[in-house]
């Protein structure tokens, strides 16, 4: 048994359950078009592992163990699917088809980097509680001579976040705001490098303050 293959099985249990209390097993085994025999093989071994409530003939819920689990993944999927089409501009069909494969092999860390590099912990809770952005403030509000820690981006337009990410606006990046002496104008120092970036761009980027 793939770790994959027993992500699908309790994804699916949790959107089949999420409006009624088990599942029948013909009706998971139609949903993944595999047969009743696989799954109830499968349902016996997440039984044992303590994921799913199973009686035969009485259908399937998620214990606690598993709903978390399954929560855990589906929330992945979705950070995968938002970034692969704000980020990169994949069609939706192609981001949730491709979504579904790396759901189950990326890391909780790069997972979250790319929550916070989208925003879209600004649209899931769990993903709003997980990332800590509380204490951040946005660039554009510091004041001249004081930097910190770009903690995410936000922004309703995903242009002005592939315009952040490829000027260098990366969560975890020292950012520090100090004037220009000759025009007084603001400049951004971002990392080593020095940029100049509109004043409606400062506005996507959030710092934890030094």
């Amino acid at each position: 048994m793939t770790t994959g293959n027993r992500e699908d099985y309790l994804i699916n249990i949790l959107r089949l359950t999420e409006n009624k209390p088990t599942a029948k097993t013909t009706e998971l085994a139609l949903f993944m078009d595999v047969t009743a025999a696989s799954v109830s093989e499968m349902l016996s071994t997440l039984s044992k592992e303590g994921m799913v409530s199973y009686q035969k003939y009485k259908g399937v819920s998620l214990t606690d163990k598993g709903l978390e689990y399954a929560r855990h993944v589906r929330k992945k999927h979705h950070i995968m699917e938002y970034f692969l089409m704000n980020v990169l501009d994949v069609d939706s069909a192609t981001a949730h088809e491709e979504a579904c494969k790396m759901e189950h092999v990326i890391s909780d860390c790069s997972a979250k980097k790319m929550c916070q590099m989208t925003g879209y912990h600004e649209i899931c809770d769990d993903c709003r509680d997980e990332c800590d952005i509380g204490g951040s403030v946005s660039l554009i509000s510091m004041e001249p001579m004081s930097g910190g820690v770009i903690s995410h981006l936000r922004s309703d337009d995903p242009a002005q976040i592939r315009k952040l990410i490829s000027i260098g606006f990366i969560p975890g990046k020292k950012v520090r705001k100090d004037l220009d002496p000759v025009t007084g104008t603001s400049v951004i120092s971002l990392g080593s490098m020095e940029v100049a970036v509109e004043k409606d761009l400062t506005g996507a980027v959030f710092v934890d303050p030094e």
